[in-house]
This record gives C-alpha cells, structure tokens and sequence, in this order.
C-alpha cells in the first residue's frame, strides 16, 4: 500500500509534529462506520463488532479472522477530512487479502519490513488464541537485539504476511530469502531523497519502507557526512532521521521527536536510537 510522504516533509522543514486535528467521530462511531462499508464489500461475510476499533469476521467457510482498526483511526485523527478515502481504500486492501487467500506467494513481491520485537511477539500471540502455531505465523529473521526483519508479499493494494510453508511452496530458498527481498525493494521504491538540516536528516523513499532503508548497506557505506558514527531514529516505519554519534544537539533533537512521534503515530516501530557500526545498526546508548 502506498501512501503521502508530504507530512514527514513538513515536519522536517517545520521542526515540529502538527497537531493532529480532533476527531470529528468518536472511535464507537468510526468502527461502526468501517463495519458498514466492509459488510457492504464482503457480502458473504458476517462483520461483528467484538468492542470499539476491533472487529470480528467470520468467513464462509466457518473461519475467524480480526481486523483492529488502531492505525486507522489514527490516521484518521490526522485528517479527518479523508475518512471516506481511507475506509474505502483500507476496506480494498482487505477484500483484496482475502481473494489471495490460497493463491501462491510470488517471490518478485517478497520485501523485507523492519519491525520490533513486540510486535512479532504480538502476532505470534494472536495466532495462538486462533488455533494456530505461532511458528507458522510469519517469517521473521533477528536484525539486533531490538529489531526484527519480517518478510511479505507487497501487492498494489496490500501487504501480505506468509508462512513458511508458503515460502517452501515458492521454491524460496531461506539463505538466498534477505538479498532476495532486498533487491525486490531497491526495484520497486521510488528515488530515496535526502533532506540536510543543520543538525539532523532525513531519507524519504516511498512513505512505507523508510525504516528498511536500514538493510540497504552501500547506502550507510556511502559519502554520508555526520559528526562521528551514524546515528538514525525509526520510530515509525515512515520516518527516518540521521545525525551524527558526537553531535549532541542532533541526538538530543531525534530523541525529542521520536518521543513526541512514538506518542502520536501510527505504525510505530521504536524509540531507540540505533548507531551503524561494523555493518549493522545497533542500539545507541549515549
């Protein structure tokens, strides 16, 4: 799924996180809104309101799936002037994850998403409560001590988690599983931009995938300048900012705006500052 860049730009150029619009629907309304429109799209399905921002759909053939709707009705505080949008097109990427259902993983769409432990962690503990082995729930590898590379199938209008039976169906080998997702990203991301400021910067690539610019290592081997070690901050996985390990007012500005974002955003990831050191991020300690 792709989304607007435009509001990291200006929070780059402003020096400050706007803040967001109140809501005009309260979240009881908003889930009761999300419902309608998804029982519209999926007629064969039964949607239930299980409380406020969680839903359960019960499949046709029996099954149970849940949606939380957390992340959008964030997304939502931030513009509630594009809620009819954002249903419309968070409902589309759900239809269109069950009409893949069964259909096999194509290695040209794998891509590799940075994650924290928690939520693996979280994922691994719903898919528990479900009936189903927690093992097979995702394909993950260990990044640091932190942070977790999670691997997916990206489709125009989903992001799509797999199993490793699905990756063994694919004829992925897991060895090859990394630079493979690797190379997939680097094809289907838009031009990474840089943006200097005068004690942090900033890479924007494509507003889903700036927190995986992690694992593209000719770009932290580059003609980075910085003041000291690179230092980088991903609290959620559309922002990205650089400073250097010995500029204190750069260190003190990320930590500042990672705490104000992680508190704020949607699709958080960490508040730890990571330092590139010997090939690998990892945590920043100062």
């Amino acid at each position: 799924m792709r989304v607007s860049k435009s509001r990291w730009l200006s929070l780059f150029v402003a020096l400050v996180l706007p803040i967001a619009a109140l809501a005009a629907l309260s979240k009881e309304a908003f889930t009761q809104e999300f419902a309608t429109v998804l029982r519209a799209a999926v007629p064969g399905h039964k949607v239930e309101i299980v409380e406020p921002l969680h839903l359960r759909i019960t499949h046709p053939d029996g099954t149970d799936s849940t949606a939380y709707l957390d992340n959008a009705y964030k997304e939502y505080e931030a513009d509630p002037d594009a809620r009819q949008e954002l249903i419309e097109r968070r409902v589309a990427a759900w239809v269109e994850s069950i009409a893949s259902d069964g259909v096999p993983l194509d290695p040209k769409n794998i891509v590799p998403i940075i994650k924290d432990r928690g939520w693996v962690e979280d994922a691994k503990a719903m898919s528990k409560s479900r009936g189903f082995d927690p093992e097979e729930s995702q394909v993950t590898e260990d990044y640091n001590d932190e942070l977790v590379i999670v691997y997916a199938e990206d489709t125009p209008r989903n992001v799509r988690y797999f199993t490793r039976k699905d990756l063994d169906k694919a004829g992925v080998e897991r060895n090859k599983l990394r630079a493979l997702a690797i190379a997939n990203l680097r094809r289907v991301l838009p031009k990474i931009e840089a943006h200097q400021g005068p004690v942090y910067s900033m890479y924007t690539a494509d507003g889903n995938y700036e927190a995986s610019l992690l694992l593209f290592d000719d770009l932290w081997d580059g003609d980075i300048k910085v003041d000291g070690d690179i230092v980088v901050a991903i609290p959620t996985r559309d922002v990205l900012l650089i400073t250097g390990s010995k500029n204190e007012e750069g260190i003190a500005r990320l930590r500042e705006i990672v705490d104000q974002i992680t508190a704020e955003g949607t699709y958080t990831i960490s508040s730890t500052l990571f330092v590139y050191r010997k090939g690998v991020f990892r945590r920043f300690d100062k």
